[in-house]
């Protein structure tokens, strides 16, 4: 067992490791804070979830043109120079963020700060996905993002349950600690990660280049699907949050525990999934993710109690598990030579844009329909259905080369 753990490891540069070490940290820092902002503006200023869900949609407009333009720059300037000063750029915010809720310097306050945080992070999240193509050949992609999910969701196993410790007693904690923790993501960067040296594009950049998806229909549909489905994917975050703790009443170390549960699924299920699943066309695992979301969310108003929202969190987990490396994999395999960051920009764009306007269409019907919470948990996962469906239809259609395990 340890020997075939060591020549699976073995198989990978060393480059992807820490790559994967660092994204664990700053995934770390920042599911210990972000999870519990819906709860400290429902609670703290009396704001509803649609209002909540409004001020996440209008994030979700910064958070999705950064990420664009990250992956868009990144192609024209060094990767990992990107990668660093994004991190150090969260960490300075978040200690921001820390003294405008301990002197409660008042809703705009946080509002901006966290504006701000969301740019720095779009820009990183494109950088990051680009650069473990540039270290992986493409047959090798697959399980790379694979690795670097499951590192990243290791954060989100240990993040969460230090944030709903550190919650009951204050909120200013959190954010300080998140900015400690990303000063030590930043430093794993700027010390142990070699440069990968790509082919960087010498053309003037223009804003318009980020609709460049408009010239590939392919890009088209896959961006569109996935932004359906990450309307439900976001409801983690900000809607199932509100909704177990405000409304049914679970407490917030309670809900940590769920988010650790979340990302310990994936840290241990992520790789054989991956592998076993690794037979099947990239749409077809797509679309079996979307049906498991949708499953997951439509429970949830109808199995109420923590004991329930367990089973709840770990089928969702296993759908994110099965949509997550195929959808990277196919926008890295649909990208020309020399635009890898742009593609993942795009791609970025709408799963940014799904992940952040999700809080307001969850938002909306919640606070509509939440005294059917069976309806309402129903209604939202509909989209995940459709984009499941969707992803089956786009499969017949997408070539070979781009779609079929290599």
């Amino acid at each position: 067992m340890w020997n075939k753990s060591l020549t699976y490891i073995r198989q990978f540069d060393r480059n992807l490791w820490i790559l994967s070490l660092g994204w664990f940290v700053s995934a770390l820092g920042f599911a210990a804070a972000i999870p519990f902002i819906g709860i400290y503006f429902y609670a703290e200023f009396g704001m509803s979830l649609t209002e909540i869900g409004l001020f996440f949609g209008v994030m979700a407009v910064v958070r999705s043109v950064f990420q664009a333009v990250g992956g868009e720059v990144s192609d024209r300037i060094e990767r990992l120079w990107l990668l660093i000063s994004a991190q150090y750029g969260r960490a300075v915010i978040f200690v921001l963020l820390a003294a405008a809720i301990h002197w409660h310097w008042g809703f705009w306050w946080c509002a901006v700060l966290l504006m701000v945080n969301s740019a720095f992070g779009a820009v990183f999240q494109p950088v990051a996905n680009a650069m473990v193509s540039d270290i992986l050949p493409t047959e090798r992609r697959l399980d790379g993002y694979a690795i670097t999910r499951t590192a990243g969701n290791l954060g989100w196993a240990a993040g969460p349950a230090i944030g709903g410790f550190l919650a009951t007693s204050s909120y200013s904690s959190l954010f300080l600690m998140s900015a400690v923790v990303l000063l030590v993501s930043a430093w794993i960067f700027q010390r142990f990660l070699k440069v990968v040296h790509t082919k960087q594009q010498t053309d003037r950049f223009k804003f318009s280049d980020i609709v460049a998806i408009k010239d590939d229909p392919l890009l088209v549909k896959h961006s569109i699907l996935i932004f359906m489905l990450y309307l439900v994917v976001a409801q983690l975050i900000l809607p199932f949050s509100v909704y177990t703790v405000e409304m049914v009443g679970i407490s917030e170390t309670q809900l940590g525990f769920l988010f650790s549960l979340n990302g310990l699924l994936v840290v241990f299920l992520q790789i054989p999934i991956t592998r076993l699943l690794s037979r099947f066309a990239l749409t077809t695992q797509l679309a079996w993710g979307g049906f498991l979301y949708a499953i997951g969310y439509g429970m949830l108003g109808m199995l109420i109690g923590f004991e329930y929202f367990i089973l709840t969190i770990t089928v969702v987990t296993v759908g994110e598990m099965f949509m997550s490396p195929p959808s990277l994999t196919l926008t890295s395999r649909l990208a020309p030579t020399g635009r890898m960051g742009r593609y993942m920009g795009i791609f970025g764009f709408f799963m940014a844009a799904g992940w952040s306007f999700g809080p307001l269409y969850g938002g909306l019907i919640l606070d509509h329909l939440g005294g059917t919470p069976a309806v309402a948990w129903f209604a939202i996962s509909s989209l995940a259905v459709l984009s499941a469906v969707g992803y089956l239809i786009f499969g017949h259609f997408l070539p070979a080369e781009f779609n079929a395990q290599k």
